[in-house]
């Protein structure tokens, strides 16, 4: 009898560590939400309808864009890890200079005509997306971001920003006030002279 009871607490106790190990895994497994952030003033007043995710190029514009390029890559997924085909992913930001395309900014500066300041994407079965873009310049006191927004099913799903860990043009002045979590920063990579590229992943 005190041989069968030993068994059948044995038998209890590698039940419970098997199930406080699944529940470890499914910890892991859980992916954390991406934190929203501010629209901000200058979220584009007339948007585009067509898909278009390069903003180095404007219909009309016999040149491209000038300034440091940013090939930025990336994926959605949910908070299972599973990724998210069909969403659209829309992103605006500043020129080098600084400047967004809106008449209520007056950063000083000319703004590039050949620049879109605005893109659209949508992913794919895999969950990617790709922009072809500018590293976009700051201004004081806010760090260098991109902003974007994610569509789903024709419902705003998420509206935050993309941060730089190692903005080229201002090194100085990003590591003090990154948002806490770095979720929301990217690291930029050397492509070539002159160009780099970044992987951003959204949890929605």
């Amino acid at each position: 009898m005190k041989k069968r009871n030993l068994i059948f607490a044995f038998a209890v106790l590698f039940i419970a560590i098997l199930g406080l190990a699944n529940n470890v895994f499914s910890a892991q497994d859980i992916y954390v939400k991406t934190p929203s952030d501010y629209e901000g003033p200058f979220y584009p007043v007339i948007r585009q309808l067509d898909e278009d995710n390069d903003l180095l190029h404007v219909a009309d514009q016999p040149e491209a864009a000038k300034g440091t390029i940013l090939n930025l890559s990336g994926v959605v997924l949910n908070t299972q890890g599973q990724p998210q085909k069909g969403v659209i992913v829309e992103i605006w930001q500043t020129d080098p200079s600084g400047k967004y395309k809106d008449s209520r900014d007056s950063t000083p500066g000319k703004r590039d005509p050949n620049f879109q300041y605005w893109g659209k994407a949508t992913t794919a079965a895999d969950g990617t997306f790709f922009f072809k873009t500018l590293v976009p310049g700051g201004y004081a006191p806010r760090p260098t971001h991109i902003h974007y927004k994610v569509w789903v099913d024709s419902e705003v799903r998420l509206t935050s920003q993309i941060y730089f860990k190692n903005h080229p043009g201002r090194p100085e002045s990003t590591p003090a006030r990154l948002p806490a979590s770095d979720i929301q920063t990217i690291e930029l990579r050397s492509k070539r002279p002159n160009e780099f590229e970044g992987f951003f992943q959204i949890i929605i």
